[in-house]
Parts: C-alpha cells; sequence; structure tokens
C-alpha cells in the first residue's frame, strides 16, 4: 500500500513538473509535427522490437512463438501500468496458465533479464562508436561482441556449489549452450536498436537530438524500469531517468522533459495496442496448467 501511494506521488510531482517546465500549448504544437507516416513507421519500428523480443522468450521457454508474443506483450503492458514493479508478477501468472514448469520460467525470466541487460548496454556502446569514429568502428565493435558471445555462458562456472547454488548451476550446464548464448545476444541487441529507433523517430521530429545523446537517455529511462518503486505507468521515474544523461549531456530541462516525455507516451501508447490484446487472448484461449 505505502509503495503504491509512493509511486501516485511520483507521478503527480512529475506531472506538475512537466506542466511547470512545458506549457500544455507548446507540447501540443510538438505533438502537432509528428505526422501520421512518422508514427505508423515508428510504431512499426516498435512492433518488430517486440517481435524480436518475443522470439527470445520462445526459444528460451520452448514454446510457440505466438504464445510467446502474447505473454511478451502482457507482461511489458502490465508492468508499465502496475505500480512498484507489480507487473513483473503477470510473467508467472501466464507462464503458469500456459503450462510451462516454474524452473523454466524462473530461469528464463533471470537470464532474458540479463540479455535484455547486455543488449542495451551494446546498442549504447555502438551508438557512440558510429557517432564518434564512424560506422565501420561501431560495426567492429558489434561483430566482435558477436563473435564472443557464445563463450557468454562460461560465467555459469563461477557459481558457487553449495546449496541451491548447486542445483541452479547443474540445471544451467544442462540448459544454456554457446549457440543458446549467441542467439540470446544477438536478438536482444537487435530488440533494442528497434526499440531506440522507433523512440528516436518520434523525438527526431520535435528536436535535433544527437543520436548518441538521445541513446544515453533513452538507457537512463529504461534503467528507471528496474528501480524497486516506479511512479504510476512509469511516469516521473521514466523522464527522470531520461532527463539525468542528458542534463549531464549539457540539454536543458525543459527539453530534456519533453524528449522524455514523448518517448516515455509513446511507448506507453504502442504497449497498451499489443498488450491489451495479448490479455485477451491469454485470459480467454490460452490453456491453463493442470
Amino acid at each position: 500500500m505505502k509503495r503504491t501511494i509512493a509511486s501516485l506521488l511520483l507521478s503527480f510531482l512529475f506531472i506538475a513538473l512537466v506542466f511547470y517546465f512545458l506549457p500544455f500549448h507548446e507540447l501540443i504544437q510538438d505533438l502537432k509535427k509528428i505526422d501520421l507516416l512518422t508514427f505508423f513507421s515508428a510504431f512499426l519500428l516498435y512492433t518488430l522490437s517486440q517481435i524480436t523480443r518475443s522470439l527470445k522468450w520462445s526459444i528460451l521457454l520452448k514454446i510457440p512463438f505466438k504464445e510467446s508474443f502474447f505473454l511478451n506483450s502482457a507482461n511489458l503492458f502490465l508492468n508499465n501500468v502496475l505500480p512498484a514493479r507489480s507487473g513483473e508478477l503477470s510473467w508467472f501468472y501466464y507462464t503458469k496458465r500456459l503450462s510451462i514448469e516454474l524452473k523454466y520460467s524462473f530461469w528464463g525470466f533471470i537470464i532474458g533479464r540479463i540479455y535484455d541487460m547486455m543488449g542495451l548496454l551494446t546498442v549504447v556502446f555502438f551508438s557512440y562508436l558510429w557517432v564518434k569514429f564512424g560506422i565501420s568502428q561501431a560495426l567492429s565493435f558489434l561483430v566482435l561482441l558477436i563473435i564472443f558471445s557464445p563463450f557468454f555462458q562460461k560465467v555459469i562456472f563461477l557459481i558457487p556449489e553449495f546449496w541451491k547454488f548447486k542445483e541452479i548451476k547443474n540445471f544451467l550446464i544442462r540448459e544454456f549452450s554457446p549457440k543458446l548464448s549467441f542467439l540470446l545476444f544477438s536478438i536482444s541487441v537487435v530488440s533494442f536498436f528497434l526499440k531506440a529507433a522507433s523512440t528516436y523517430l518520434i523525438v527526431s521530429s520535435v528536436s535535433n537530438l544527437d543520436l548518441f545523446i538521445y541513446i544515453l537517455g533513452f538507457l537512463g529511462g529504461e534503467l528507471s524500469s528496474v528501480l524497486p518503486i516506479h511512479g504510476f505507468m512509469g511516469y516521473g521515474t521514466y523522464e527522470a531517468g531520461f532527463l539525468i544523461p542528458l542534463k549531464i549531456t549539457g540539454i536543458e530541462i525543459k527539453e530534456g522533459l519533453k524528449i522524455g516525455f514523448l518517448a516515455h507516451n509513446f511507448l506507453l501508447f504502442s504497449s497498451a495496442i499489443w498488450g491489451i490484446l495479448s490479455i485477451l487472448y491469454l485470459q480467454i484461449f490460452s490453456r491453463k496448467a493442470p
């Protein structure tokens, strides 16, 4: 209850802050600059990012792609909407409805999140190298990481062999192969690149912000999603995460708030479209665990 109240207070304070720095009529003027072609192109890129992300879950959980897409979309939407990270519980609720064993759903969730983080950080460094040194150096960096990605799973052997850790280690050794590591890393990079590109397409309609600086803000916004408490629908914490790296690079508060607000609302709207449809499917048509 306290965390829910804290989430609502964060959102209220943020909305007050937005309209203090960014008058409503200016926000409307900026929204009018985003034409339908740009919006639908951005939504297509966002959809492709969720398709690739869902492919990762399909591989990890060994379920049909259709089910992994609905699972991913429902979990993402509920995580955006429900306060205090309670949306994460939907992952385990829906994997149970899809008859997925708890050990697979739990470790699939953990491993997937780890590769999400690696994919996000790779996109950040890739964009930095692209802007700073050119596309050839950026591609060289990406290819090098992809070549070494099959060896990422070797960190399993660092897990100690006592208590439950031994059981965990044996499970991962059986299930986690170099090929799987390569696939998960490659898919995560593509997914986050498409997601970042979709929001940048929206923001570039109202701002000439440098790609790498924008990606830094995008990184901050995405990292805010792992906080134990965030604002209702992410309002406040997402924009704060977006604003902090932009402010460090010299972007004024008003501009940073506008960029974060537009990117965030686009992601919320896009996730709601697929999320609501996915929840309906999972509630009505998914098979229940015995």
